[in-house]
């Protein structure tokens, strides 16, 4: 079947429905099926424009399918008059081509793949598991980073490496949950539920933190970069002081603040980072948690 990339949020507002014009510069003859590949470049002004939170989108994977049934030229009279449809939050860009999309169906699993430019052909096997049915959000996070091997119930949490298009990437925290005995779950089928992500500036600012967690847990600070696909393993109480810091800062702007909150974190006793950690990461109270926290180690 013949595939095209899409970049974030547009990939999910189409198979949800609300975009049915997808804006490309050039012209295709090809009508019929086409296989959603999604990128790992997200646009997160747009995912606040239409209320998507972009850590629940998936990335770097084949996510469903959707048939092209007219292309057609877009100028600037019609660029204005079918905004509702293709979505765009840029203001018109010159001539284009508006892609007419029909009847998107997801895949029960996302397909990790890398994409290409331009129409591309996958594999019909790859796509056997198309379903309008929405995807679990651990099934969403756990297709587009690092594949997991086995993981060591000793260190249950993993930082995986995010590559985005280029050269830049971010990190993703993840924990393997416990199972009702309090062991940690094993084997097939189970999956690591995802924290957080951090990228940017911020990333930068806590560099040195989490090189000090990395240290710590026995790896060179040579080995954190883009091509780094196996998971670092921490143990549990580094694991989730990088987690305290990823869902601390992400939202900040104010990169003293940021580097307030990491000094505030890496000198927590012990139980009190243990305490926090309960508190930012349960349910409905998280984010009033998390909030708090800020507030404690740097103010408003």
């Amino acid at each position: 079947m013949k595939a095209l990339s899409f970049h974030q949020p547009w990939a999910e507002l189409i198979l949800q429905g609300r975009k049915t014009i997808e804006v490309r510069t050039w012209f295709t003859r090809y009508r019929g099926p086409l296989a959603m590949h999604v990128a790992q470049a997200l646009n997160e002004q747009a995912c606040a424009a239409y209320a998507l939170e972009p850590e629940s989108l998936v990335r770097g994977a084949l996510v469903g399918i959707v048939e092209v049934v007219d292309v057609v030229p877009i100028d600037e009279a019609n660029w204005q008059a079918w905004q509702g449809e293709h979505l765009a939050i840029k203001p018109y860009p010159g001539p284009v081509f508006g892609w007419r999309l029909a009847n998107p169906r997801r895949l029960a699993v996302p397909v990790p793949m890398a994409g290409r430019q331009g129409l591309y052909s996958v594999p019909d096997q790859l796509l056997a598991a198309a379903t309008a049915g929405p995807c679990t959000r651990e099934q969403m996070a756990f297709a587009w980073d690092a594949p997991a091997a086995s993981h060591d119930p000793q260190r249950p949490f993993e930082l995986r490496v995010v590559r985005y298009d280029g050269n830049g990437y971010g990190l993703a925290l993840y924990q393997w949950p416990l199972r009702a005995d309090g062991a940690q779950q094993r084997g097939r089928g189970a999956q690591p539920e995802r924290l957080a992500e951090l990228s940017g500036d911020r990333l930068d600012a806590v560099v040195d933190h989490i090189l000090e967690a990395l240290r710590g847990a026995g790896y060179r600070a040579s080995e954190l970069g883009p091509a780094r696909r196996a998971p670092f393993r921490l143990s549990e109480e580094a694991g989730l002081r990088l987690a305290l810091l990823f869902l601390s800062v992400r939202p900040l702007s104010r990169l003293d603040r940021v580097e307030a909150i990491s000094s505030g974190l890496r000198a927590m006793p012990s139980e009190e980072a243990y305490y926090w950690f309960s508190k930012c990461t349960a349910g409905d109270g998280a984010a009033n948690a998390q909030r708090a926290l800020r507030t404690l180690l740097a103010g408003e």
